[in-house]
């Protein structure tokens, strides 16, 4: 019998029919590229609040897939950025 190949245009469209998480994961991961180029153009603190989205929506995909990786990156993101936001308009205004 022959197996299925792992990746396969059915298997993503069945997938996307049915899995919000599919859609999340992708939308986060363009939403920090967006804020990589932010912060590239020294665009602050909208590069943030992006990466802050972006970071949320992984940690969601980290808890639903109960993956401990995608958790430890992005997770932290929160305690890292917040700070400095709060930072930047309490004293840098």
């Amino acid at each position: 019998m022959k197996e299925a190949p792992l990746f396969s245009i059915k298997n993503l469209i069945a997938q996307t029919e049915t899995d919000h998480v599919f859609y999340i994961k992708w939308c986060s991961a363009i939403v920090i590229l967006i804020a990589m180029v932010f912060h590239v153009l020294g665009l602050t603190p909208y590069n943030s609040l992006l990466q802050l989205l972006g970071a949320a929506g992984w940690t969601y995909v980290g808890f639903k897939w109960n993956e401990k990786a995608i958790i430890t990156n992005f997770l932290p993101q929160f305690f890292i950025i917040i700070p400095g936001l709060i930072y930047l308009i309490l004293f840098k205004n």
